[in-house]
C-alpha cells in the first residue's frame, strides 16, 4: 500500500502500478474511502448525527400541549442520570416527523411494558421501543449537556424556549449512538459509489488505445483508477479540515472529475514506456 501512495503523484508511476498485487489495492481503496468520507464525517461528528429515528423532528412540529405544562414537576435529568421525588410512571403521545404515534415515558421504577413507539426514561438510561413495543436499543444520559428541570421549564416564559430545551436533552442524549450510525451508514455509501465509479471508469477505458493499440486489460485498469484517486482523495481531506459544508459538497464532484482525468493521463504518458509500434491506418 505505501507503494502505490509513493508513486499516486506520478502519471508514468501510477501506469507502471498495473502490474502490482492485486491485493494492495483492495486495502489502498478501503483506506482511500475512509479518507474520503472525512469531510462529512467530520461535519456529522460537530452536528451530533442525522435524527436518524425522527424523535426530536416531530416533538417540534407536534409542539404538544403537555409540554412543559404536563411534564412531571419533581424529575431532573443530566448528564448523571434522572433524579426524581415521584415513583409514578407518567405517559405523554406524540408523534416522530412521519406522524406516527411516540410515546414519552417517564418510569422512574423502570420495567414498564411499552405496547406501541415509544421513548422510556428510566433513572440511569433511555430505551427506544418500536411500534410493536420490543425494545431496540437504549442510551446514557453521559452525553446530556445541560441540566434539565422539569419544574423550571414549567416556569419559563416562553414554551417555545421549553420545547426546544427538552428536546435538545433528547438530541444530546442520542447523540452518541446517531454520530456512529450516521458515519457508519455515509461510509458504506461512499464504498458503494466509489466502486461502481472504479468499476465504470475500468469499463470505459477497456476502449482507449494509443496508437492504435489496447495497453491495458480490466484488472489492470482498476489498479489505475484507484492509484489515481490519491490525489482527490487528498484534496477533499484538507478542504475537510476547513469544516465548510459548501466546498465539501464541492469537493465530491471535484473527486469525480479529477480521477477519471488523471488515470487517462497516466495511460496517455505512461504507455509511452511500452514499445508501441506505429499502425498504418
Amino acid at each position: 500500500m505505501l507503494r502505490i501512495i509513493a508513486n499516486g503523484f506520478s502519471f508514468k508511476r501510477i501506469f507502471s502500478l498495473r502490474t502490482a498485487p492485486f491485493r494492495g489495492f483492495v486495502l489502498y481503496f478501503l483506506f482511500l474511502v475512509l479518507l474520503m468520507s472525512f469531510p462529512l464525517n467530520y461535519q456529522i461528528v460537530r452536528s451530533g448525527g442525522w435524527d436518524l429515528y425522527n424523535f426530536t423532528g416531530g416533538i417540534r412540529s407536534d409542539s404538544p400541549d403537555w409540554l412543559p405544562a404536563g411534564l412531571p414537576s419533581d424529575i431532573i435529568i443530566s448528564s448523571r442520570g434522572m433524579t426524581y421525588t415521584s415513583t409514578a410512571t407518567a405517559v405523554f403521545e406524540t408523534v416522530n416527523i412521519s406522524g406516527d404515534p411516540l410515546f414519552i415515558v417517564f418510569a422512574p421504577e423502570g420495567g414498564y411494558a411499552a405496547t406501541g413507539r415509544a421513548l422510556v426514561f428510566e433513572p440511569d438510561r433511555i430505551a427506544y421501543c418500536d411500534e410493536s413495543g420490543a425494545e431496540l436499543f437504549d442510551v446514557g444520559y453521559g452525553t446530556v449537556i445541560e441540566t434539565v428541570n422539569f419544574g423550571e421549564l414549567k416556569l419559563m416564559s416562553s414554551e417555545d424556549l421549553a420545547l426546544e430545551k427538552f428536546v435538545t436533552m433528547i438530541d444530546d442524549a442520542f447523540s452518541g449512538p446517531a454520530v456512529f450510525k450516521s458515519t457508519v451508514y455515509f461510509t458504506f455509501v461512499t464504498l458503494v459509489l466509489n466502486l461502481i465509479l472504479v468499476l465504470v471508469i475500468a469499463v470505459i477505458f477497456l476502449l482507449v488505445r494509443v496508437r492504435y493499440q489496447k495497453v491495458t486489460n480490466f484488472p489492470e485498469n482498476i489498479r489505475i483508477v484507484i492509484a489515481s484517486m490519491t490525489i482527490p482523495a487528498l484534496i477533499g481531506f484538507f478542504v475537510g479540515l476547513l469544516g465548510i459544508m459548501e466546498i465539501n459538497a464541492f469537493t465530491v464532484v471535484l473527486f469525480q472529475l479529477l480521477t477519471p482525468l488523471i488515470a487517462l493521463m497516466a495511460m496517455l504518458k505512461g504507455s509511452n514506456v511500452k514499445e508501441i509500434s506505429n499502425k498504418e491506418v
